[in-house]
């Protein structure tokens, strides 16, 4: 993704190297999604190929016989180099075939042209001819360009370009056998093409050719696309309807969404409940059921979200308006560093840190987006709503609701602000560099194809239960392994907790109470003690276990559906001298705390997915928990020279 999580590219997939691979190439809204899985049937896996860190979809074929392996690169303008462009897409696209080409691997590139615009597409060719690799060109979406009233000059462009010119349309089943005998024709008896001189926009021109009359069907379309457009890039009303279409897409996702995970939360807790009657009590069990299935849980509960904002995302792309508003919030999100595609991923954290740094894929440029994944976490997401409830009825209770409700406001702005001035920071250091220039193509506004989108989602949830969910069961056997296990005798200084219960006197004796206790002299000068240390920890698992955490501490360990008992007893406690052990300025320190820090381990998965690097989930964690604790203590020592 960057150029600071990148090994030097090494040779493709061991044992591909002699199996014929027909690599798809081809810009943005080509078709070539669509025709990739006419071609596949569907049956694609995400390759993991050294050195890459974008999706490169490969998926093997038989076909007559012979077995080929079939390759989507991601989305590209052009392959010549320019400069600083290691980790774009283009980038990428070009090591890739550099290690087929040392490696000897029979390659054909097959490039997927819109053609109903071919001048945006021959650009491109230009670069592929250069590269002397067997090419073929594989013009689509002839349905559209027929239903236009336009035809391409297939022979024309065959001779100007010296390769094998075909026209197909992805839905049209003879798309498959079309593409893979010219394919095969260019692998096996044509000669290497040559570069050629030529200019894209004038032969795109020439090549295109206009029937005599145009059909009232295309006539319609193209008029359907300029009256939405007059509304939907209108300089004023464009980014408000942009920004309350975002808003009502984001509130329906996850009202659609929690239903199937409140339906799964109930298929984990049912299960839970077998298997615990089942082993009894003992550590055993304990470790079964809140550890190994407590973190499953977890996994599965964002499972619905990650499907259907991925099939939102894709719905939107393909549909043509995504580019849109894209367009008319980009300069806005310029001034971070940032461009306009940023602006889904960040408006989706506020939900769920995890689905949002899945949709930075949106985003084409490899720093922009690695920007995207460092500053999603900022955004206040749903899961510390329970912990800004709590210290807001422990510490506020004698503010009136108003006041209560501008604090809450003021957390959400804050965690915002915090991201884009995170951000410029991000550019300005570790993640900058050449800031990609937003290429957009404005597609005309057409249905999607169900099978493109419904595999886009099934994509998402195989990619995110692999490798984000094995991280979250490893974390939630650590942190089970912190609250459970015993501290050493030596170590231990809970003193007696003989009157407490029993699951309230094995915390106070945990490893994390132990490691809590040595980090009080350390966080107390931003007002925390051990049990607040213990809450933090217990809390990575999910911010909204805090709450639970800090209830079995305090001797409450039913305080999920009433947290004003959790509440009263804060308020309550002492130190040894008699004076009270948390203070206003004590609920402000943690709430700037929690502003800032990655306190999630299912955010901190989903950062190593996404740049396929533990380097930059660690670094998300040092910088978020370092600005955190300092705006803590700021916050903490402030407050009480104010005498809070």
């Amino acid at each position: 993704m960057s150029d600071h999580c990148e090994a030097p590219a090494e040779a493709p997939r061991e044992g591909a190297s002699q199996t014929p691979t027909l690599v798809l190439v081809g810009r943005p809204n080509a078709g070539k999604s669509s025709l990739y899985n006419r071609i596949t049937g569907g049956d694609a896996r995400v390759g993991n190929f050294p050195g890459i860190t974008v999706d490169v979809l490969e998926a093997p074929l038989d076909h007559e016989g012979r077995a080929l392996r079939v390759v989507d690169l991601p989305g590209l303008y052009a392959l010549a180099a320019n400069g600083d462009d290691a980790e774009t897409d283009e980038g990428v696209a070009r090591r890739f075939l550099d290690n087929l080409a040392h490696e000897k691997t029979p390659t054909v590139l097959v490039q997927v042209m819109d053609a109903t615009c071919p001048a945006l597409g021959l650009r491109l060719t230009r670069d592929l001819l250069a590269r002397g690799t067997p090419l073929v060109v594989i013009a689509t979406q002839s349905d559209v360009l027929a239903a236009q009233g336009r035809s391409l000059d297939v022979e024309a462009l065959r001779k100007a370009l010296g390769v094998d010119v075909r026209v197909v349309s992805a839905r049209d089943p003879d798309a498959k056998p079309t593409v893979l005998s010219a394919a095969l024709a260019a692998l096996d008896g044509a000669p290497p093409p040559r570069a050629r001189s030529f200019d894209p926009d004038a032969l795109g021109r020439e090549v295109l050719r206009d029937a005599p009359r145009v059909d009232d069907e295309a006539l319609a379309a193209r008029a359907r696309t300029e009256r939405i457009d007059r509304w939907a890039l209108h300089p004023t009303l464009g980014p408000l309807l942009f920004v309350l279409l975002m808003g009502g897409l984001f509130s329906a996702v996850f009202l659609v969404a929690d239903p199937a995970s409140n339906l799964v939360d109930a298929a984990v807790q049912a299960l839970i409940n077998v298997v615990g009657r089942r082993l009894g009590d003992g550590a055993l069990r304990s470790f079964v059921v809140d550890g190994v299935l407590g973190g499953a849980g977890t996994v599965l509960i964002f499972l619905p979200q990650i499907v259907v904002l991925t099939v939102a995302m894709e719905l939107l792309d393909a549909s043509g308006y995504l580019a849109r508003g894209v367009f008319l919030v980009d300069r806005l999100f310029r001034r971070a560093g940032l461009s306009g595609r940023a602006f889904v991923p960040l408006l989706t954290g506020h939900a769920c840190a995890v689905p949002a740094i899945a949709a930075t894929r949106i985003i084409r440029d490899p720093r922009e987006r690695l920007t995207a994944v460092l500053v999603v976490p900022l955004m206040t997401c749903s899961a510390r709503i329970p912990t800004y409830a709590l210290l807001l009825s422990a510490f506020f209770a004698s503010r009136g609701a108003w006041f209560r409700a501008m604090v809450f406001v003021a957390l959400y702005v804050f965690g915002i602000a915090s991201g884009f001035v995170a951000s410029a920071m991000l550019r300005r250091s570790r993640t900058r560099g050449r800031t990609l220039p937003l290429l957009l193509e404005m597609p005309r506004y057409h249905a999607p194809d169900a099978r493109v989108v419904a595999r886009a989602g099934w994509r998402a949830a195989g990619r995110f239960v692999r490798d984000v969910g094995t991280t979250i069961l490893a974390a939630s056997a650590l942190l089970w392994a912190l609250l459970n296990v015993p501290m050493p005798a030596a170590f231990d200084h809970a003193g007696d907790t003989h009157t407490m219960p029993p699951a309230v006197a094995r915390v106070h004796h945990s490893v994390a109470a132990g490691l809590g206790r040595a980090l009080e002299p350390v966080t107390r000068i931003a007002g925390f003690d051990w049990r607040i240390n213990v809450g933090l920890m217990g809390s990575f698992g999910a911010r909204e276990l805090m709450v639970g955490t800090l209830g079995v501490i305090t001797g409450l360990e039913d305080v999920e559906d009433d947290d004003g008992a959790l509440a009263t007893r804060l308020r309550e406690i002492r130190r040894d001298d008699g004076t009270r052990a948390y203070s206003t300025a004590t609920g402000l320190a943690l709430m700037a705390f929690f502003v800032i820090a990655c306190q999630c381990m299912s955010t901190v998965a989903a950062v190593q997915r996404e740049t396929r690097s533990w380097r930059w989930a660690g670094f998300t964690l040092v910088w978020t928990y370092a600005v955190g604790f300092a705006l803590a203590v700021l916050t903490y020592q402030t407050a009480r020279a104010l005498g809070l």
